[in-house]
Parts: structure tokens; sequence; C-alpha cells
């Protein structure tokens, strides 16, 4: 387990493409009410003629939680950009950001290639860098599916969401906050969620995502309870100390199995998959800005898991932060 103290979560913004698929007319398959009950995504947001970036998306959404907070570019020490599209294989996406935004050229920037686990990697990643420097930074989350799905594949394409967010971070000398973390990696499952190109080590004839769906969702059922409960019993938090809990938006089915197996009550789990789809590094902050816009002073556990095998958790406290409005491109 590790702790952060003296920083906070500030705002976050959230920006999607214009294209709104509704799976109820869109998805054509034999199957698709059980589908859309089982993964739970009835609505979704995706680049079917794959014409923007993730940084695109990002961009909008940093700009956007910038002026809301009215925040100097001048002020900004970071920029942390978590992704699996990033925009190029090289260079880094994040020096294009620092570029668009107008940031310094000190500016201490980067890229986090995860997803599932990312946004809660990249919050700590802030944390530290925040406190270190005594600054306030962009944590830039967001993933393109449509980039490396078969758009075929109607079920692919029914599960996944294309979405930008940004989470503004500040240190705040005497907050009285602690924030703790714990992580974990299992290389043996990599092979279970995978994406190759031409020019990778493995299969390189594969052009589209794969994913082994059962034996992700086994993976899930077996390290994520244990890893919640140690973190709980390592911060001397309880879990009715908890308000809600946060979970990467995989599918329906298996978060409501997780919520089974840790005995959360229904009312402290909340939902994006709804409206977005799996939106990868994305999902959790979007789970966030959905449904907890009105809660001024909160203690959440995010948990974010899978491609990897990655997972990592975190008990954060929220407390008055900005929201500015859904943005569409």
């Amino acid at each position: 387990m590790y702790k952060s103290n003296d920083c906070r979560i500030s705002g976050i913004s959230v920006c999607v493409p214009k294209t709104k698929i509704n799976n109820k007319s869109f998805l054509k398959f034999k199957g698709k009410k059980e589908f859309i009950k089982h993964t739970g995504v009835n609505k979704h947001y995706l680049d079917l003629k794959r014409k923007i970036s993730t940084s695109d998306l990002c961009l909008v959404s940093a700009n956007k939680i910038i002026k809301k907070l009215n925040w100097k570019k001048k002020d900004i020490g970071f920029l942390i950009f978590v992704s699996q599209t990033r925009d190029f294989v090289l260079p880094n996406t994040a020096c294009v950001l620092q570029k668009k935004l107008g940031l310094r050229k000190d500016i201490l920037a980067y890229d986090i290639p995860l997803g599932c686990s990312g946004f809660v990697f990249g919050l700590y990643t802030s944390f530290l860098i925040s406190k270190n420097m005594k600054t306030k930074g962009l944590l830039l989350l967001g993933d393109m599916s449509t980039k490396f799905i078969d758009l075929n594949d109607p079920k692919m394409l029914g599960l996944f969401g294309d979405a930008g967010t940004a989470v503004a971070v500040e240190y705040k000398k005497k907050l009285q906050k602690t924030s703790f973390f714990s992580f974990g990696k299992d290389g043996e499952g990599f092979k279970n969620l995978i994406y190759n190109t031409d020019g990778m080590r493995v299969q390189k004839n594969k052009k589209y995502l794969e994913m082994n769906g059962a034996k992700i969702f086994e993976f899930a059922l077996k390290e994520i309870p244990e890893q919640i409960k140690k973190l709980l019993e390592k911060s001397k938090n309880k879990f009715n100390s908890i308000d809600y809990f946060v979970f990467h938006q995989a599918n329906k089915f298996l978060l409501e199995t997780l919520m089974k197996k840790l005995k959360i009550p229904n009312q402290k789990i909340i939902y994006s998959i709804d409206e977005y789809g799996n939106t990868n590094s994305a999902s959790i902050p979007i789970t966030i800005f959905k449904n907890l816009k009105h809660k001024k002073n909160i203690k959440i556990l995010a948990c974010g898991f899978g491609i990897g095998y990655s997972w990592a958790s975190a008990i954060i406290n929220l407390h008055n932060i900005n929201y500015p409005p859904l943005s569409k491109i």
C-alpha cells in the first residue's frame, strides 16, 4: 500500500465524439438482447469514421477544465497522458498536447500506455509529482477503441466507447486528507486481451483487439476482491466508510458479480457503462462525472483492472470538485 496527502482532484471534464449509438437499434445479430443485458451498454459514443484522435478529445476536456477552474496556464507544472491509443507510436502524445494547450516548455509531460487500470496509476503518479513540485497539473485519460476493434464485429462494437477526459490535480498544503493506493500486475494473462500490429512480436497478422472474456472474468474475480479487502484493512478504512465504489466499467455482469462477492450494497455502486460503454482508461473519471456531480464531500474506492493483467485501487476523498458540461466534437 502507498499513501499520498496534500493533493486533491479539483475538477473532471469529459469529451466524446458526436455520434451517439443506441445498441437496441444499431446492433444486428441474434442474441443482442442478452448481450445488452449482460454488458449493460445501452448507448455509447463512437467515432465510426475514425477521424478523431484521443488527443483531440483530451484537448477539449483540458481546455474546458482549465477555464472552469480559472487556472493560468503558466502555473500548470505537469501533464500526464494515459492511453492505449496514443496518437503516434512516437513521438510522445503528451508533447503534442503541451504545444496545443500552450503550456510552458519546461513542463513535465509524458505518456503512460495503460488502459483499464490507467486512472489509478495515473492519479498516483500525478499526486506524487504535484506534491514534490508543489504545483498543479493535468491528468489526461482517454481511448479511441474504434482504432483497434473490428468495426464488423458487432459485439466489440457494441461494448466499447470512445472518450477523452481531463482530471485537474493540485497540491494543497495542510489539506489533511490522505489517499491510499495499491497496485498489482501479472503478465501471465497478457495474451487474453491483446492488440498486435505489423512489426510487433506476437501474432503479427492480427490487426484487431482480441479478448478472451472468460479469462478476464476469472482473473477479476480472483484478484480484485482480495486487493480491495487488503487496501481497506491496511488503510484502516471500513467498508461502511466508503460512500461509493467506482469500478472500471468492464461490463455490468462482471461488476454485479464483484459487488455480490464483496457484499457491497447496491446504492454504493455507480455505473457509466449504460451511457458510455467500456471507455478503458477514461471509465472511472467518466463514472464519477456522470454520478457524483452533486456530491460535495465523499470518500470513494476506485478500482481499475484488465489488460496486462494489471490492476490498481485507491481510496480518495472527493470534495468540491468542478465539473464542466459534457463536450462533443
